[in-house]
């Protein structure tokens, strides 16, 4: 029995340089992020998906559907609900409180300026023109930084994303590549943090040098299923049909430019310029055929960019949702054919970073609720009334006015007044409820001493408050209202609409299913790490979305 003992630990040894770990990992983990991908859309938009499986060729949503765990009932556990926050929550399992990342801006008062989630002034951009990013910010671990961790390096992390803010947070610290889109060149560009050398990796440099956003010039993008099925939508206030009868069509700029740059990511063309990105980089980096699992992560940005102009409710964000399902399936057959083993030796995650608001306007046309567009711009003038009134003349907010949910007083006139800042808070906290169109303003006293009322709600304020990034108030829109006003409508808030995200969970070993239990986006993470036998990202708070895996 010994000699059998020791030649079973003989013969692990020997195969020590394949350094697996776990027992029988996924050879690769993607997880896509749709932008601005709100629950309700895979449900309300299915009849037009494609099948599970045709032949040999695999569908979009409803192969995740048949072959995974489909999670109709997740949600954003924080606020704000808005890209930063939430890209950073989906692979590290944390929450802003706890994970640095407030918001996509926040005022910082060692320096006196706004800051931007993934701004980093300490690197620079290489590929392109725009600014200095990194992962500085981000105060926790990725579940890549914790497999790059556990596997001495050996493991590729790779992130791409149109937005960097996107690709950064969920790719971490000690990602390979990370690309995200240069605006002003039409080019893929990374930062010194992820290319010390100032080179960019040449998969990418051959990608710009093809110049495909180019080639999309003049290219209009019209509705993809027959007009009749986009009758169970409505073109956003301001918005016509098109002129052959569809529902839109809208035609990009004729040149290739900064218009053209700036303005394809707003048409289904976004999704397709960043998939092929990613199968670029699954096979010129082979990912998925090491002898340790790699990981992958997507954001589709253009989902976003499309529902911010034109409302959830709106044909373009049906054609996006039905033109995302036939994109998945092309990039799910890829990996079909670059992963050895196929799908089944693929973790793929699909998910949104949240949701979004009905267009006030619309909401007022259609249901006459008297929803309200920039109440943020409102509460802060009624703020700033408030305090001059109560404590004289002054300067008592500070940055630009609310970020997100978080505004900033300014504690150093309070101090030379000899003002308390609990009154301060509460002065500006009951001026900003005031407000047409705000529900609630708790202060920064109130949430640290936990004396917020027990809504239901009340856990996504407290994962949104960082004690040293957050502000002196925390203001709450009412249900429907959006807080920063422009046309077309947005996200941020507390409530359901801004939450609600689906949650796709695809690989061996988790039970195929449909499942409405409350879960939330800091579960993915976790979930990961246990398929893959590593620990969990030092910010985890989420707890695995399964009980066990099947063997």
């Amino acid at each position: 029995m010994l000699s059998l003992l020791a030649a079973a630990l003989l013969s692990g040894a020997a195969q020590g340089p394949q350094s697996r770990i776990g027992l029988n990992p996924p050879k690769l983990v993607v997880l896509i992020s749709i932008d601005q991908f709100r629950g309700d859309y895979v449900e309300r938009y299915s009849p037009y998906f494609l099948p599970a499986k045709s032949g040999s060729v695999l569908g979009g949503f409803r192969y995740l559907m048949e072959t995974g765990a489909h999670f109709r009932n997740a949600m954003h556990n924080h606020l704000p609900t808005a890209t930063g926050p939430g890209h950073a929550t989906l692979m590290s399992g944390s929450e802003p409180a706890f994970d640095g990342i407030v918001g996509n801006d926040w005022f910082d008062r060692k320096t006196g300026k706004s800051t931007y989630c993934v701004e980093d002034p300490s690197v620079e951009v290489v590929g392109g023109t725009s600014g200095p990013e990194s992962p500085r910010n981000l105060q926790v671990t990725t579940v890549g930084d914790e497999l790059k961790m556990a596997t001495n390096g050996r493991s590729k992390v790779v992130g791409v994303a149109i937005k960097d803010r996107a690709a950064i947070l969920m790719s971490g610290h000690a990602a390979d590549s990370v690309i995200w889109l240069d605006y002003a060149t039409g080019k893929w560009v990374t930062s010194t943090w992820y290319a010390p050398t100032k080179q960019l990796p040449t998969w990418v440099s051959d990608l710009n040098a093809e110049k495909n956003i180019d080639k999309l010039a003049g290219k209009t993008w019209t509705p993809l299923l027959p007009a009749d099925d986009y009758a169970i939508t409505r073109n956003a206030p301001g918005e016509t049909a098109g002129d052959n009868g569809e529902p839109f069509a809208h035609a990009l700029p004729s040149t290739p430019g900064s218009k053209l740059y700036n303005g394809f990511i707003t048409s289904y063309f976004g999704n397709e310029i960043t998939l092929q990105a990613a199968e670029r980089a699954i096979s010129s980096m082979k990912l998925g055929t090491h002898d340790v699992p790699d990981i992958l992560v997507i954001n589709l940005s253009s989902n976003d960019y499309v529902g911010h102009r034109f409302g959830p409710n709106s044909p373009e964000v049906m054609d996006m949702t039905v033109r995302t399902d036939r994109e998945l399936s092309q990039f799910i057959n890829n990996l079909q054919r670059e992963v050895p083993g196929g799908m089944d030796r693929v973790a793929l995650v699909v998910t949104g970073d949240h949701g979004v608001v009905p267009i006030p306007e619309e909401s007022n046309n259609v249901y006459k609720t008297g929803a309200i567009n920039n109440v943020a711009a409102m509460a802060v003038a009624n703020v700033k009334k408030a305090l001059n009134a109560k404590y004289g003349e002054g300067q008592w907010v500070l940055g630009s006015g609310l970020y997100e949910q978080n505004l900033y007083l300014n504690r150093a006139l309070a101090a030379q007044k000899q003002i308390p800042m609990a009154d301060l808070e509460r002065t500006a906290a009951d001026a900003a409820t005031e407000t047409q169109g705000v529900f609630a303003a708790y202060t920064r006293t109130q949430i640290l001493t936990n004396a917020i009322p027990p809504y239901a709600f009340r856990e996504r304020i407290f994962n949104g408050f960082n004690a040293k990034l957050g502000g002196d108030l925390f203001v709450l829109e009412a249900p429907g209202d959006y807080a920063f006003g422009g046309t077309g409508t947005g996200h941020q808030a507390v409530w359901d609409y801004d939450a609600h995200v689906p949650i796709f969970f695809h690989a061996h070993g988790v039970h195929q299913g449909s499942y409405l239990r409350r879960v939330h986006t800091s579960d993915i993470a976790p979930t990961i790490c246990r398929l893959l036998g590593i620990e969990s990202p030092t910010g985890n708070v989420g707890v695995p979305l399964v009980d066990s895996f099947d063997k």
